[in-house]
């Protein structure tokens, strides 16, 4: 009886200790709108530089899908404005800076 007692506290406590130390918190929802957000930028220079590489190739008129990436960036860039203030983790934080150093030199790349 004092073994099974014994196995069962050790059980209890590796649990409680697992769930603590291993288990990494949900993010906000602040903070899954931020990855949202680089990802909507990702996805938005990616189109861009596949028109740009396919009115260069073929010679073909690309100008809605460059005015359509542009417009993406644009909107990510707002977003990120409202969403930025929210921000609580330092990390978080950082990524968001990030975010805007990577939106503001592709504006500049458009100019």
């Amino acid at each position: 009886m004092k073994k099974l007692l014994g196995f069962s506290l050790i059980f209890a406590l590796g649990i409680l200790g697992y769930t603590h130390f291993l288990n990494v918190p949900s993010a906000s929802a602040d903070e899954r709108a931020l990855g949202d957000l680089e990802h909507r930028f990702e996805a938005a220079s990616q189109s861009m530089a596949l028109a740009s590489r396919s009115s260069g190739a073929s010679g073909m008129d690309t100008t809605a899908d460059v005015e359509a990436a542009r417009a993406e960036v644009r909107r990510v860039e707002v977003e990120l404005q409202g969403v930025k203030g929210r921000l609580k983790s330092d990390s978080a934080r950082q990524r968001a800076d990030r975010l805007q150093e990577k939106v503001r030199a592709f504006r500049e790349s458009m100019e």
